[in-house]
């Protein structure tokens, strides 16, 4: 039986390997996707991404393929858009469809999230149902009851977590004041319509790029 193919939105944050190790240690082949804010950090995001995917690897016994892509097209978008409180929305809908695109071009079945109910802005459950409302592919989000404390124990076991909490993926500066906590669809979706979602999209897939395997020896 072949193994079941996973795209997992890995970011720089802690919690989101945990979820990449959690999946993969039931025998899925993770497929990682992690976006990169421009503006001179593309290598350093790289490096902790790459550093990142092959701690996972390690903690569950097999490769972990990674790809990369420049996100920011779709940041400045939304961040100078008429709504930026929905930044955070629009942006993990852009990763979604992202994830999808991905996922189609790997014949994976499903993609991998690192929500943890509440957490953040967009982990409410208002945010949740509209953010993924982008995607038809099915969202494993193996973290959702877990509060950070269980999250940052496994983080440590698997060796994540100093990685994580190192610096080398900023995007803090696209995060709004007061970011939205119960968006509408029919707001998000007149949002996406003014900016001209579908070709940042297209724009964002053709920066899309593996990293080989020889930069997780580095």
């Amino acid at each position: 039986m072949d193994r079941m193919k996973l795209v997992l939105l890995l970011s720089g944050g802690i919690d989101s390997p945990v979820a990449g190790y959690l999946m993969g240690r039931q025998r899925a082949e993770i497929i990682a996707l992690s976006g990169f804010v421009s503006s001179g950090n593309e290598e350093a995001h790289v490096r902790k991404m790459t550093a990142l995917a092959g701690k996972i690897a390690v903690s569950i016994g097999h490769e972990v393929s990674l790809h990369v892509y420049d996100q920011s097209l779709a940041l400045d978008c939304f961040r100078d858009g008429m709504r930026p409180n929905l930044t955070c929305v629009l942006c993990k809908r852009a990763m979604l469809r992202m994830a999808e695109k991905l996922c189609k071009m790997t014949d994976s079945s499903a993609i991998i999230t690192g929500d943890s109910l509440g957490q953040v802005a967009s982990q409410t459950l208002r945010n949740i149902a509209v953010i993924e409302n982008a995607v038809a592919t099915p969202i494993l989000r193996p973290l959702i009851g877990l509060d950070k404390m269980d999250i940052v124990r496994i983080a440590r076991n698997i060796g994540t977590y100093g990685t994580s909490i190192a610096s080398g993926a900023p995007s803090c500066e696209f995060v709004p004041k007061h970011p939205a906590t119960r968006s509408l669809i029919e707001e998000v979706l007149e949002e996406e319509m003014r900016v001209g979602i579908e070709g940042i999209m297209d724009e964002m897939a053709s920066t899309l790029r593996v990293i080989e395997h020889e930069r997780f020896n580095e």
